[in-house]
C-alpha cells in the first residue's frame, strides 16, 4: 500500500528510508485491527515518545485520509489520553494538530463551548470504569488519588467520538510506550478484555507500537502473556 508522503521519509537517508517505509506498510498492511484503531495507536504513541515532527503529521495525514477519522475525534483521542500520557505534551499536541489542520483547510473542532461546559462539570460523567478492588488498592496508598483517578476516568472513558474499544488501545499504547507494565497496565488490559480485545489482536497493537521501541514493545508482550489468563489442556484419560 501507498503511505503519506513516502518521498519525505526515503529522502531521510537511503538505508533509513526504506527500513521506514517497510516498517509503515506492515503496520498499516495488518488486518488485525482497523485503520482507525492503528492511526489511535500510532498518534497516541507519539504523543508519548513525544514525537510531533514528520511522524505525527504523517500518522494525522494517514488517520484523516485512510482511515476517515473525524478531525473532533482526533480531537477526541487527545482529551481521552492526556491524564496517562500527560497535560503538557498534550497542549502541544493540540497546538501541532491545529496548525495540521488549518493548512488542510478542515474545520478545527465540532464541539460547542456550551456541550464542552456541561463535561467539564461532570454532567456527562459516567460509570465507573476501574473495578472496585484496582480502586480500593489505590485508596490505601492515597485515598484522594484514588478519589481523582476515579473522577477523571468517569469523565472521560464515556464521552462520544470513540468507542471503548479505542480508548482501550490508546491507554494501552501509552503503557507500552512510557514502558509502565505494572499495576496500571494490568487494569488496563482487563479493561481491554472486558471491552472485547483478544490476545491476537493486542499482539497486533503490540507489533505496531514496535515501531517506537522494539525493546518496549518485547518487554510489554511478555508481562501480557504473564497477565492473560492461559488456557487449560483438555483431560486426558479421566484426568480433570
Amino acid at each position: 500500500m501507498q503511505l503519506m508522503s513516502e518521498e519525505r521519509v526515503t529522502s531521510l537517508d537511503p538505508v533509513f528510508g526504506p527500513m521506514g517505509i517497510e516498517a509503515g506498510k506492515a503496520i498499516w498492511s495488518d488486518t488485525a485491527l482497523t485503520m482507525r484503531e492503528k492511526a489511535i495507536l500510532l498518534i497516541t504513541a507519539d504523543l508519548c515518545v513525544p514525537e510531533l515532527g514528520l511522524p505525527f503529521e504523517l500518522h494525522v495525514g494517514m488517520a484523516l485520509g485512510a482511515a476517515r477519522m473525524p478531525v473532533e475525534h482526533l480531537r477526541e483521542l487527545l482529551r481521552h489520553i492526556a491524564p496517562d500520557a500527560g497535560m503538557n505534551i498534550v497542549a502541544m499536541g493540540f497546538a501541532k494538530l491545529t496548525g495540521i489542520i488549518a493548512e488542510q483547510g478542515l474545520p478545527s473542532s465540532s464541539v460547542t463551548p456550551a456541550r464542552e461546559r456541561g463535561a467539564q462539570d461532570g454532567e456527562q460523567a459516567g460509570e465507573q470504569v476501574y473495578d472496585d478492588a484496582t480502586l480500593a488498592e489505590l485508596h490505601q496508598f492515597d485515598p484522594q488519588f484514588a478519589d481523582d483517578v476515579d473522577r477523571i476516568s468517569r469523565a472521560l472513558w464515556h464521552r462520544p467520538g470513540l468507542s471503548r474499544r479505542e480508548r482501550c488501545l490508546a491507554t494501552f499504547a501509552v503503557n507500552v510506550v512510557g514502558g509502565t507494565l505494572g499495576a496500571p497496565f494490568a487494569a488496563h488490559v482487563a479493561l481491554c478484555r472486558d471491552a472485547g480485545l483478544t490476545k491476537t489482536e493486542l499482539h497486533a497493537a503490540l507489533r505496531a507500537l514496535a515501531e517506537f521501541s522494539i525493546p518496549k514493545a518485547w518487554q510489554a508482550l511478555i508481562a501480557l502473556h504473564e497477565l492473560w489468563p492461559q488456557r487449560r489442556a483438555t483431560p486426558t484419560n479421566g484426568e480433570s
